[in-house]
């Protein structure tokens, strides 16, 4: 038998129990105040607010201080609406806040701290468990708590933690106005419960309120001295929310170098694209996210989950939708007519390809096709570097089979698109398009801002951005873990130079859109899956996307009672770019080399494979070394081709130098920073 049911049991005048809850029966892994910090954090989070965390939890206590003297009523006597009213009048009255009515702000205060408090606490299981047995034999229990939360929510923790039904009844001390720390409340509750204070005893930790007060008015009580939970408390007094978060960025790290899955730590770069993804929809007021093939797939798995686990769900949900389209679809949904159509969109490599590519592109018969090549006379297969300037294309567009197929082709596109849009249920006219992808230039982003003859406005939201078109107002673009634009830095250099992998990692089980159809009277997307690209997605992909998956569930739960900087997550992903892309070890590489065989390009002439050659790379090896020596982080991008290429070589063995480049790095940027701060050396 445990000391507290002894001291029950064994003493005939206990009839009733009264109980505190907080560092009685329910403790917190950080100091109390914290979680108001941590209620900032989410407060600034869902509402979008642009105020930082410590101003926000100085504007609540000040409140809470204004509300308590103005009423003559101590802080935890202050009843919550009057504490929500205030914090809200001082934010409308300093332009912090506009445009958020009253009652949703109280919605997502009340939601904030319930959050909050579930997310930090652990249950006091043998004290539960005592007071289980007690009610069991007979006796009633009633729950006294002095604390700034009202009644509603205190029994939606308890409902929460799973012991509401172990009392008879609830008293806290903002709903009523009265507490154990003035002593009001025990009159009141002896009152309500008809009990006789020699009946009754009194359990807390607090020698003022939960005893001396009590035993004021009659009451037996029982102290819980729980020392080891107030030396908890004091010490997370102390300590650092840098350290408690590289701590917990380490351990998920640190799981995913001892799992069999290279590269599952790039979880990390994945979560934090999802929490920043999160913040600028809620900043910007997105109703509706659309995740683009392929790669949105598993992004947009991420963000479900991330929004499931946030509970906040039933405040405002963003909705999020998959959209079927590649590189390929989308610049076929944006054609104009032949006489109209300049095929600039077609730049760069996406111009480079023969006759025959273009062609089988457009979804033409292969009798067309071959009517089409006969009349042009020409090499089908050659490869022209500007195949949209070439002579062959010039007679192309006055070949009559041509002209009218193309029409055909390119107005089934659009009506088959325009369908499949509809069946989403979004107002795109009155909401814009917001769109989410890996990156990297915004090229389907700028197809659909044609496609919508440049009338609704296509937002982009990218893991990050590489290249920079013609970005209007009506396709701005974010890239959120690392951009080029407006302009960038070395964490940019750094974290865009493994582009190809972010790409592989976040492959889709499905092959890539070629174009919409529709059958049945249901539009849907055409998908060519190549045989070798879906073999590796089957046997290397997909066991990394699960266990990330997993690692991502578990760095959500140990993030989020810590409050942090987006700085300082920028800073941990760019060292362990860096380390991943240098110390890596020969798994990783033969992991690169296996993925690499089945990537395929959906666009020009649909290529199977990509390797790593040194010949790729235009600059003298003397001015690379130079680049290197003043600006390593903008030659990192062939530092992480080495160990893969030395891998498929054979000569893996010899790789080990490179590491040693990884402590250079390290080093140029802590000399920049300590010697160099002005950032004049660009």
């Amino acid at each position: 038998m445990s000391r507290l049911l002894s001291q029950i049991e064994d003493n005939p005048e206990y009839k009733v129990i009264f109980t505190d809850l907080f560092d009685t029966l329910i403790h917190r892994n950080v100091h109390p105040n914290y979680t108001l910090k941590l209620w900032g954090k989410f407060m600034i989070r869902e509402l979008g607010l642009s105020i930082e965390v410590d101003q926000l939890f100085s504007i609540r206590a000040e409140a809470l201080s204004f509300v308590s003297k103005q009423q003559n009523l101590k802080k935890v006597e202050v009843a919550y609406i009057s504490v929500v009213e205030e914090v809200y009048k001082r934010l409308v009255n300093s332009d912090m806040i506009s445009g958020i009515p009253l009652s949703r702000f109280e919605n997502v205060f009340e939601r904030a701290d319930f959050v909050v408090e579930t997310s930090v606490q652990f249950k006091n299981e043998a004290l539960i468990a005592d007071l289980r047995l007690l009610k069991d034999k007979g006796y009633p229990i009633y729950l006294i708590s002095d604390f700034y939360l009202p009644e509603s929510l205190i029994i939606q923790i308890l409902d929460f933690n799973g012991f509401t039904d172990l009392f008879q009844q609830v008293f806290v001390s903002c709903s009523l106005g009265k507490s154990k720390e003035k002593g009001s409340i025990y009159p009141y509750v002896l009152d309500q419960t008809a009990t006789d204070p020699k009946q009754a005893v009194m359990m807390g930790d607090n020698k003022g309120s939960d005893i001396h007060k009590a035993e004021k008015y009659g009451l037996h009580t029982i102290y819980l001295k729980h020392t080891k939970h107030k030396i908890r408390n004091r010490k997370n007094l102390f300590g650092s929310d840098l350290r408690a978060f590289n701590k917990v960025c380490r351990e998920i790290e640190h799981n995913c170098e001892k799992s069999p899955h290279p590269f599952s730590e790039f979880v990390l770069h994945f979560y934090f694209f999802t929490e920043r993804l999160y913040i600028k929809a809620k900043n910007a007021g997105v109703n509706n996210l659309f995740f683009l093939a392929r790669e949105g797939l598993y992004l947009k798995r991420l963000f479900d989950a991330y929004q499931e686990m946030n509970r906040f769900t039933q405040e405002v949900k963003i909705n999020t939708h998959y959209l079927k389209i590649s590189r390929h679809s989308a610049l076929q949904i944006a054609l104009k007519p032949l006489q109209e159509e300049d095929f600039k969109a077609f730049k760069g490599s996406l111009g480079q390809m023969s006759i025959s590519d273009f062609l089988n592109g457009l979804d033409m018969s292969e009798a067309d096709i071959q009517h089409i090549l006969v009349d042009l006379d020409g090499d089908s297969a050659e490869v022209l570097p500007e195949f949209f300037r070439s002579d062959i294309f010039n007679r192309l567009k006055e070949n009559n089979t041509f002209i009218s197929q193309y029409e055909k082709y390119r107005t089934n596109q659009k009506t088959a698109f325009a369908h499949y849009l509809e069946n989403f249920g979004v107002d795109f006219e009155k909401e814009g398009v917001h769109l989410v992808d890996v990156g990297w230039g915004g090229t389907m982003q700028e197809n659909l801002y044609k496609y919508w003859k440049k009338k609704i406005p296509v937002t982009g939201y990218y893991l990050g951005l590489k290249e920079v078109y013609n970005i209007q107002p009506g396709t701005k673009r974010y890239g959120l873990n690392f951009s080029i634009y407006p302009s960038r830095n070395h964490t940019d250099d750094v974290l865009m130079a493994n582009g190809q992998l972010y790409e592989q990692l976040l492959a889709a089980p499905h092959g890539s859109t070629i174009g919409y159809t529709i059958n049945n009277l249901v539009p849907d997307a055409v998908y060519f899956h190549e045989e070798n690209e879906k073999q590796v997605f089957e046997k290397l992909v997909y066991p990394v996307q699960e266990y990330m998956f997993d690692q991502f569930k578990e760095l959500f739960e140990n993030l989020r009672p810590i409050d942090y900087e987006q700085d300082t997550a920028q800073k941990y992903l760019t060292d362990l770019a860096l380390r991943s892309g240098i110390l890596g070890k020969k798994k990783n590489a033969a992991f690169i080399d296996q993925l690499s065989r089945g990537f395929y390009q959906n666009v020009g002439q649909n290529k199977v494979g990509v390797a790593y050659s040194p010949n790729q790379i235009k600059e003298s090896k003397l001015s690379l070394l130079v680049g290197f020596i003043k600006s390593p982080e903008k030659m990192f991008r062939y530092l992480v081709k080495i160990k893969p290429f030395m891998y498929a070589k054979g000569i893996y063995w010899m790789s080990w130098p490179v590491n040693l480049t990884y402590y250079y790095i390290r080093f140029n940027f802590w000399f920049k920073r300590k010697w160099l701060g002005k950032g004049l050396t660009n």
